[in-house]
């Protein structure tokens, strides 16, 4: 019979890895995808400066494009947040842990608190975003009055790719608690040096 120190040798299963990988390929993918999103932002801003205060001619619409530009880069690009271990968490303590002691509470906090969570915000995001596409809603409190379903429609999506991003991290802290190694730590690494790169790097 395998005993547990032979698992954590031979580390991930298969199908675990194959798993983390998958989810966290499109968490990277679509994260870094909406990284560009900023350029236009940055372009529709910065002609809105040289309009406004060079030619005294301020526009009614930049603002509104980029206000829905960084609502979507920030909803579909928090999975890859997620992913990369920038959301914030209680350091202070969570560093002093062992990481069986980390994977634990990461487990049940992603079982009980996050997915539950995540998927009644996913149904209220679904709700909010068809009603404003079925009604072609419009800002209105700008004079512009742009559409606003496509930014809304970040909303399910990101959440959606939070569900994903999320399940790959309960694979992950499943890994550490029941090995205590991280998920992506080769055999020849010891937990101390690995927190930070083990933790976020699929190899």
């Amino acid at each position: 019979m395998t005993t547990t120190t032979e698992n954590s040798a031979q580390g991930p299963s298969p199908l675990a890895r194959k798993t983390v990988k998958t989810l966290d390929t499109i968490s990277d993918v679509v994260g870094k995808s909406s990284a560009f999103l900023v350029l236009p932002m940055m372009a529709v801003l910065g002609y809105e400066v040289i309009s406004r205060y060079y030619f005294n001619a301020p526009t009614i619409w930049a603002g509104d494009i980029a206000l829905i530009l960084y609502g979507i880069y920030f909803m579909v690009g928090s999975p890859y947040c997620l992913k990369e271990g920038g959301h914030i968490r209680t350091d202070f303590l969570y560093h002093k842990w062992s990481t069986r002691t980390k994977g634990l509470v990461d487990m049940l906090i992603y079982i009980f608190l996050y997915m539950p969570t995540h998927v009644i915000f996913f149904q209220v995001g679904w709700k909010y975003f068809y009603r404003s596409f079925k009604q072609n809603e419009v800002i209105i409190s700008s004079p512009w009055m742009p559409i606003i379903w496509p930014m809304k429609m970040a909303i399910p999506v990101g959440i959606a790719l939070m569900i994903l991003q999320g399940f790959s991290e309960t694979i992950k802290s499943y890994y550490a608690w029941r090995y205590g190694k991280f998920f992506w730590q080769r055999a020849d690494e010891s937990s101390e040096v690995c927190v930070d790169a083990c933790e976020t790097q699929a190899q």
